[in-house]
């Protein structure tokens, strides 16, 4: 009998967080989901607790307190109603 040594390389998933960027995608996609019904009901109730705890750390920020996002958020509106359609 004789014994062999050899190297196996086994593939590992890495998980990587989204970046800040990534965001906006991402959960624009998610409400598509939802809309298109990929999102089953039974899933539903998750969902809307992970939903529940990021809009909770969302309005933690002080940011989002002073109303400045909103503010951000209508001046933004405002410009785009000002730009011509053609150069949107």
């Amino acid at each position: 009998m004789q014994v062999v040594e050899r190297r196996v390389e086994v593939p590992v998933p890495i998980t990587v967080s989204p970046a800040r960027r990534d965001w906006p995608g991402l959960l624009a996609e998610l409400a598509h989901q939802i809309d298109d019904g990929r999102i089953y009901d039974r899933d539903l109730l998750n969902l809307s607790d992970a939903l529940s705890t990021v809009l909770a750390a969302y309005e933690r920020r002080s940011h989002v307190r002073s109303g400045a996002v909103e503010r951000e958020s209508l001046e933004r509106s405002r410009r785009q109603a000002l730009t011509p359609f053609h150069r949107r």
